[in-house]
């Protein structure tokens, strides 16, 4: 009688100890789902935030056919820092904190930056496809590379994009015609 007991009882433990293992797994799961929803949000905000910030900057340069003074005076405490004596070619930085504010020129509080690279080029090599419908523009064309960047973590300043791809969140680029009157 004490035999059959003991079975049932060792019987009992094993169902018991699987359950427990069924549950531990299932727990498990779920953490790790909730984390990677968590890690998604944080990314789709993140990117939300530089898709306005990008718009932002591409309706500045279009409404100011790429003066980048004209677009500094839009955006208080960016940084520029002109490439040519006419002022039209340059890179325009701007620094944003975690809330995507921005802040004065200060890579130590900042967590994402902006970042504009505007370049004069000939009209003829930036609309090439123009050429399908028998146009030919003459003068120059301003191109704008506008890259949003993850800054979060980073001690060294520097000048120029960092070559880190994991640090990039969007990319974008943006021109106007600006015919003869160019450089």
């Amino acid at each position: 009688m004490q035999r059959q007991s003991n079975s049932k009882l060792s019987l009992f433990l094993m169902e018991l100890i699987v359950a427990i293992m069924f549950f531990s797994l299932a727990a498990a799961i779920c953490v790790r789902l909730f984390a990677s929803a968590h890690f998604l949000a944080e990314k789709t905000e993140s990117l939300s935030n530089a898709v306005i910030w990008s718009q932002n900057v591409a309706e500045a340069f279009t409404g100011n056919k790429g003066d980048l003074e004209k677009i500094v005076s839009m955006f208080p405490g960016s940084y520029f820092m002109p490439s040519d004596s006419s002022g039209r070619e340059g890179q325009l930085m701007l620094f944003l904190d975690e809330n995507w504010e921005s802040v004065d020129n200060s890579l130590s509080e900042a967590s994402y930056e902006v970042y504009l690279d505007v370049a004069v080029k000939s009209a003829e090599e930036v609309y090439s496809d123009v050429k399908d419908y028998g146009v030919k523009l003459q003068g120059d064309a301003i191109v704008g590379k506008i890259l949003i960047l993850d800054v979060k973590n980073v001690t060294e300043d520097y000048s120029s994009i960092p070559q880190d791809p994991d640090r990039l969140i969007l990319s974008n680029s943006v021109d106007a015609y600006i015919g003869k009157e160019g450089r």
